[in-house]
């Protein structure tokens, strides 16, 4: 009986799928011009974006090369703050004007003098303020310039694009930071023309999937698009994936922005009737898979989860950055007052060949040791390769005590140092300014020497 069944359900499969094909290869052609024509517009938008961006990259690239700006910044010491601030805001603004950017900026390396077409906007100091960080972090990228999308402090907080790029002398000496910002808006005007004249969405967003520009502002660096990175998309074409029942995801990388393209858009073509007959076509096909999955269930797991989704860590098995993102978002703010301090820690020289031969191993035996001293105080978070964040109920005080003793253990017994930013959480401040200011602290440590706690008093 068994035997006849199974009989019974191939011949009912096979008579299916007979049926169906005749309404799959109708259809067929029409998808694929469809997917043709999706692929045009997507080419379309592209070539509109970069025309739009390249712009100011090689602006600000034409900027980093100008030897009148390499010499005024040799020379800046020399004369008085005054003098200087004249020189470069007029210089700078005679670019803005001529270019029509929103802003342009440069930021001595000696002094950290931030200097714009008004004048000297401030002094760059993570010290004071946690989030000037970004200027250490963007040169340990070695990166000759990169895109930055945030809020523009001396242009009414508008959301802008900036693009950062270090300034050289022929010796390869950094002398600073310079850079234009195009404002936002003038990018969303343009998407929103594109959208409306082709039915799309359009989205800018880096490598890991955070919206850095949208023609919706509450999407900008708070929302995700994290399957549009699984698509692996290159730099050559656009990736072509079906959403749903009509929907498609085209993906292409823009390598000069560092940032991936996003083009999502419908298949118009399929007509009620045939809407019908495909629907009740795949959900046979998703049935019957679900049959034969279930028989095979006790051989092999479901492998269709992705690893990059994982909440957890697979070497040391802390819960990682995706489970932080999911618990609190990395842009908002702290949903709860359990946590009083944050820790940020990472190994010293983790590239040295020495130490990263037995990278796995270590890293597992460094966690054992934390959490030794954590217990049950907090929850430690592997945060990205040697990095890790903790999140703790105890005061800073307590906090500082346990990793110094962290530190002594791990130098007794794995040879290795870690250098260690301990702040007080605060509520009021967004998840991103707080985490600034513990990667501050723990660069503070590294500076001077490793193997040590760093606390930034928030005095």
């Amino acid at each position: 009986m068994k035997k006849v069944k199974v009989i019974a359900s191939i011949m009912i499969f096979l008579s299916f799928v007979f049926s169906s094909s005749i309404v799959f290869f109708l259809t067929i052609n029409q998808i694929e011009s469809d997917s043709k024509k999706n692929l045009v517009i997507a080419e379309h938008v592209y070539d509109s974006v970069y025309n739009m961006l390249i712009k100011p990259i090689m602006v600000s690239k034409t900027m980093a090369y100008d030897t009148f700006l390499h010499e005024k910044l040799k020379i800046e010491t020399s004369n008085s703050e005054n003098k200087m601030a004249e020189v470069m805001s007029a210089y700078l603004g005679e670019l803005r004007a001529k270019l029509n950017y929103s802003s342009a900026f440069v930021i001595s390396n000696s002094t950290k003098r931030y200097y714009t077409s008004n004048g000297i906007a401030k002094v760059v100091n993570p010290q004071k303020v946690p989030y000037d960080i970004w200027y250490q972090l963007f040169l340990d990228t070695k990166k000759e310039y990169d895109l930055d999308t945030d809020r523009d402090q001396s242009n009414e907080y508008r959301w802008t694009v900036f693009v950062n790029t270090q300034v050289k002398d022929e010796n390869e000496e950094l002398l600073g930071v310079c850079g234009v910002g195009v404002i936002m808006d003038e990018i969303q005007t343009l998407f929103k023309n594109l959208e409306q004249e082709f039915d799309i969405k359009i989205n800018l967003i880096d490598t890991e999937g955070l919206v850095q520009v949208d023609t919706n502002p509450a999407n900008i660096e708070n929302a995700y698009i994290s399957a549009a990175i699984q698509d692996k998309a290159g730099s050559d074409t656009f990736t072509y994936k079906r959403r749903g029942f009509n929907g498609v995801r085209m993906v292409r990388f823009m390598e000069d922005l560092d940032w991936y393209l996003v083009v999502q858009g419908t298949l118009e073509h399929v007509a009620f009737g045939e809407k019908l007959i495909l629907i009740l076509f795949l959900v046979f096909l998703f049935t019957l898979a679900i049959f034969f999955l279930c028989l095979k269930i006790w051989a092999k797991k479901d492998s269709s989860i992705h690893s990059g989704d994982s909440l957890e860590d697979p070497i040391t098995g802390l819960p990682n950055r995706n489970y932080f993102k999911e618990a609190y978002g990395e842009m908002g703010i702290f949903t709860t007052t359990r946590y009083k301090t944050m820790a940020f820690f990472d190994i010293d020289n983790f590239e040295n060949s020495k130490i990263y031969k037995n990278g796995n191993d270590l890293l597992k035996n460094t966690i054992q040791i934390a959490k030794k001293q954590i217990q049950d105080k907090g929850q430690i978070l592997r945060w990205e390769k040697d990095s890790f964040m903790a999140l703790l109920e105890i005061n800073p005080d307590e906090t500082q005590q346990r990793f110094s003793e962290i530190c002594t253990e791990l130098k007794s017994k794995l040879d290795i140092t870690i250098s260690v930013g301990v702040i007080d959480i605060n509520l009021s401040d967004t998840i991103k300014v707080n985490y600034y200011r513990a990667v501050q602290a723990c660069y503070s440590a590294k500076e001077n020497g490793g193997n040590g706690v760093k606390y930034n008093d928030p005095k």
